[in-house]
């Protein structure tokens, strides 16, 4: 009587629409989650939307120092120490990439790749501070993984960057069987990928073998239930109607936020490869996580959904010493050991 490619038509609540208003309360650390994950909630403090920048000298100034706090350097200095890898900076259609080969490749994963798109809110961690996550990726996963250094605003906004991430896919898979690629990022950089395998599809260009979509920011119009539900809950972002829109609206550019390619929640999952999403309790983008894999299922897309009690935006990223970080990305290399090819390109 089911039909896994049976949409649902949920008819528009007749009654006004009103926000519930609810009492000021305490929120406890769980203690069924990780002493490494407790440890995370006591100590993280909570945010609060931070100011938009005015112009596009103050969106520089601001990304700039936004970068140096999180000091990426070194925290890939220290990922590297834990996944040995070779780091090698290419330009792959005319763009900026780099190529993160772990020490060991086993046989099967010789004729594999990974191209994985970073996060940062559409505007941050050019270059390589955009590599951290590809470091995790290649460590776990023992596969070759292609990180695009996209353009981003305020110099170039969409559709700078998926352009950027479809020519790197492109260039990837002239070498390789697309089967044998995969495509993903978190947070932005899975929004990211999902807007490229919409752009490849409309182009009638190879699909990749399967796509990575970490708590993906899928949702630039701030629709999402968890927006407003989890914000202050969440370690990693603060209120949208702060620094989060301004971003939204630099990337959107001259283009209509609700543009799929821009917004993909709000586009067509039709033939999508087959799809693994992770998230976490208290993460804000928990709505645009669950929301994508809804409309995944609802066209009969192999998708799964991986949420982790308490966690915040990406923390399995961010936090990459708790036993759910590896949990995490043990789900995400065993799903696509499952789906992808590992011939080589006849």
């Amino acid at each position: 009587m089911c039909d896994a490619k049976t949409r649902v038509a949920i008819s528009p609540a007749k009654a006004p629409l009103i926000a519930r208003a609810i009492p000021e309360r305490s929120v406890p650390v769980p203690g069924h989650v990780s002493g490494d994950l407790q440890q995370v909630i006591r100590s993280s403090p909570v945010r609060t939307a931070r100011a938009i920048p005015r112009s596009d000298e103050e969106w520089r100034a601001d990304v700039a120092n936004l970068d140096r706090a999180e000091d990426k350097p070194a925290v890939i200095a220290e990922l590297l120490k834990e996944f040995p890898a070779r780091i090698e900076e290419h330009t792959a259609a005319g763009v900026h990439t780099y190529t993160i080969t772990p020490s060991q490749v086993p046989f099967r994963n010789r004729a594999r790749a990974f191209v994985y798109v970073h996060g940062g809110g559409y505007v941050m961690s050019a270059g390589e501070l955009g590599i951290d996550e590809a470091v995790l990726l290649a460590g776990y996963s023992e596969m070759r993984i292609i990180a695009v250094d996209y353009r981003m605003p305020p110099d170039s906004p969409f559709p700078a960057a998926v352009d950027d991430v479809v020519a790197v896919w492109r260039d990837v898979v002239s070498a390789l069987d697309p089967a044998n690629v995969a495509i993903g990022g978190t947070s932005a950089g899975g929004g990211l990928a999902i807007a490229a395998v919409m752009r490849l599809r409309a182009m009638g260009l190879p699909l990749p073998g399967a796509v990575y979509a970490g708590t993906p920011w899928v949702d630039l119009t701030n629709s999402g239930d968890s927006m407003s539900t989890n914000e202050y809950l969440d370690n990693g972002l603060s209120g949208y109607t702060g620094w989060m829109m301004g971003a939204a609206r630099l990337y959107a550019g001259a283009h209509d936020v609700r543009d799929p390619l821009i917004s993909p929640v709000f586009g067509d999952f039709s033939l999508f490869p087959p799809t693994i999403l992770l998230s976490g309790t208290r993460d804000m983008l928990l709505s645009d996580t669950v929301r994508t894999h809804r409309k995944l299922r609802a066209v009969g897309i192999l998708a799964e959904l991986h949420v982790f009690e308490a966690m915040s935006h990406a923390e399995y990223c961010t936090f990459w010493k708790t036993p759910e970080s590896r949990e995490a990305y043990c789900e995400v290399t065993t799903f696509l050991d499952r789906h992808l090819g590992h011939q080589p390109k006849s």
